[in-house]
Formats: C-alpha cells, sequence, structure tokens
C-alpha cells in the first residue's frame, strides 16, 4: 500500500507547481508583448513611440497594413524603401503607406495583398515590379529576405502566439518600456523604411568593386526563364487584380541603371525579360482598373550614375520623380504600345558606354 503523503503525492506537488509557474511565467510575456506590441501587429504605436527596426519589415509590415489609415498602397522591393508616404499622398491624393521590403518575391506581394484587402479597399495600389522577384517557382522567396512570419499576417489570433510568447519580443518590449536604444530602429511613421540619408549615391559608389565585364560577379542575381516569371506572375499578381476591380492598379517597371540592362545581356536574360513585359502587358489588357508604367526608357535617370548608390538602388529622389509620375499618368504603356518602348531601350543599351572603372 502506497504512502498517500510519500513521494508519488510530493512528486505531484512539485509538478503542479512547475507548471503553475511555467503558466504565469507565459502569461507574463504574453501580457508584456501584447501590451507593448513592438512590431504594432494589434495597434499602431501609441503609448510608446514607434520603432522600425532595420531589416524588421516583414515583423511590422502587417501590423502596418491592418490598422494604418490609407487610400493608396506602395508595394516594392528595397529600391523603394525611401519613399516617404507624404510623396505619395501628393502625388496620388489621401493618406497612403509604404509598404515595401527588400528582397521582396511575387509570392510575398501577394500575402501583403491579401493582408491589405481582409482590412480595407484602397484605391490605388503601386506595385512596383522586380524581375528578380519572379525568379523560381510561384512560392520561391530570395534566400537574403530571410524568415517570413506568415502567422502574422493571417485573421487567425491563435496563430499569434509565437509573438506574444516570444523572448526575442519580449527583448524589445523590455527595451521599448526602459527607453533603451540598444539596436538600430526609426521613429518616423513618414519613412518607416527609409535609408537614403545613409548612403552615398554617385558614380564612383557604383563602379566600387564592379568588373564591366562581368557584372553578376558582384550581384549574383538568380537567371530567369520566362515560363517560370510568367507562371510567378499569374500565380501571384493576375488574381488581385482580378479579384479587385474597384482598385487602380499601377504596375510600374522602375528606372534601373543601363548598367543592369548590360548585365541582363550578358548573362543572356536580355530577351526573357523584355518578353516577360509583353508578357505582363498582355495579361493585363483586358483589365480596366491596371495600368502599366514603364519608367525604363528614360535615359536621363537610366544613364546619370551619380543618382545611384549601385546598380539597381537610386536615391530618394527618383523615387518621389518615380511616384510624381506614375500618379500624373505619365510613361504608360499597353499591349499595343509596349514594343515601341523595348526599341527604344534597346536602341539606347547598344549606344551606351559604360564609364572606365578608371573614374573612381
Amino acid at each position: 500500500m502506497v504512502n498517500a503523503n510519500g513521494p508519488p503525492s510530493r512528486f505531484r506537488r512539485w509538478a503542479a507547481g512547475v507548471l503553475g509557474a511555467t503558466g504565469t511565467a507565459l502569461t507574463l510575456v504574453a501580457g508584456i508583448n501584447a501590451v507593448v506590441d513592438p512590431f504594432q501587429q494589434y495597434r499602431l504605436a501609441a503609448a510608446f513611440p514607434p520603432r522600425f527596426y532595420s531589416l524588421h519589415h516583414r515583423w511590422i509590415n502587417p501590423g502596418i497594413a491592418k490598422h494604418a489609415a490609407y487610400e493608396t498602397v506602395l508595394i516594392g522591393s528595397s529600391i523603394m524603401e525611401s519613399t516617404r508616404n507624404g510623396w505619395i499622398a501628393a502625388a496620388c491624393g489621401g493618406p497612403a503607406v509604404n509598404l515595401s521590403m527588400p528582397a521582396i518575391s511575387a509570392a510575398e506581394i501577394r500575402t501583403l495583398l491579401d493582408t491589405v484587402f481582409a482590412r480595407r479597399a484602397p484605391h490605388l495600389v503601386i506595385l512596383v515590379l522586380d524581375f528578380n522577384a519572379f525568379a523560381g517557382r510561384p512560392d520561391a522567396r530570395q534566400d537574403s529576405a530571410g524568415p517570413i512570419p506568415l502567422y502574422l499576417y493571417d485573421r487567425n489570433p491563435f496563430n499569434d502566439l509565437p509573438y506574444l510568447l516570444s523572448g526575442t519580443v519580449l527583448k524589445k518590449s523590455i527595451s521599448i518600456i526602459a527607453g533603451r536604444a540598444d539596436e538600430s530602429f526609426r521613429s518616423d511613421t513618414d519613412a518607416p523604411w527609409f535609408w537614403g540619408d545613409r548612403f552615398r549615391f554617385g558614380t564612383a559608389e557604383v563602379l566600387q568593386g564592379l568588373d564591366p565585364t562581368n557584372i553578376n560577379a558582384r550581384f549574383e542575381q538568380p537567371a530567369r526563364t520566362l515560363a517560370g516569371t510568367d507562371a510567378s506572375f499569374a500565380h501571384n499578381i493576375l488574381p488581385a487584380l482580378q479579384r479587385h476591380p474597384d482598385t487602380q492598379f499601377d504596375l510600374v517597371w522602375p528606372p534601373y541603371s543601363m548598367f543592369v540592362w548590360r548585365d541582363f545581356e550578358q548573362r543572356g536574360q536580355l530577351d526573357v525579360t523584355f518578353d516577360f513585359k509583353r508578357d505582363v502587358a498582355r495579361a493585363v489588357s483586358g483589365l480596366k482598373n491596371v495600368a502599366i508604367v514603364d519608367l525604363q526608357t528614360h535615359a536621363e535617370v537610366t544613364t546619370n550614375l551619380d543618382t545611384y548608390m549601385d546598380i539597381y538602388h537610386f536615391s530618394p529622389q527618383v523615387n518621389r520623380w518615380m511616384i510624381e509620375r506614375t500618379c500624373a499618368g505619365a510613361d504608360r504603356v499597353d499591349a499595343a504600345t509596349v514594343a515601341g518602348a523595348e526599341a527604344r531601350l534597346r536602341a539606347a543599351l547598344a549606344a551606351w558606354s559604360p564609364p572606365s572603372t578608371a573614374a573612381r
């Protein structure tokens, strides 16, 4: 006969105590993270100044998409991060929000659009299309992007437990409460991801470490196939354009420097790129709520390397120029005129000579 006050009883009390202490600790962690909410998952920052942590776009943008007030949405890759919300609002009308993310994939654009439209139907969505976003399988993501917490993008609150119980998030919550600045962040709600004030722009910067005879040696961008890019666009972008006929979508081809096009030429990606642009124009030709804006033929921008940080990333004044031209209805192409824009760009590329690396 087992003594009721013997070891089994003590073990049960010990186990109950451990479970109770663990539950209390987890409840406390979840409570602190929910109240401070460093990633603005439940509300925009109010009790504490907002913190937009470097490279935490994928954790914070879903909260902004859910809770910010806006009529215009900008989504693009890192080239569009240095675009102020106020610039978009001034050019396009109404409040605006920039949800751009570095190394964004077409699949992530789809996820962001689903998050936006689950809460509201904006008047205008500006999608700045990066060719590399459509590389690989339709659900592919770039390795440099890091993980994406999909549980923050959906509408199921029970999926938030990884956020609420995270020790990393708790560390940020405590830092916010204590007013410590122990990691890099911005607090400017008008430009949360702005980096254009931290880097230099100019020909010397573009040429730094660049081999004009093997441009991709520095950037190592993936190869693309026409079948793959078309499938990615059809899976990730086209359905959103079709499902929301009351929202205007402007699809923007950004003004990469001429070095990008020379790189495409070196890697046998030039024809694939132009074929993809034509296929996109054909795919949206029957949609009255979609316009294509092609800014890639502006030689005054693409050949002026003093406005670039590298062959892809341009200065904030170019971002502002892009938004202003887009919302002014300039540089629009369609299935009938896309070939003319292609011919102009091909001619400009054939005539262009890169500056000597001796200019560095």
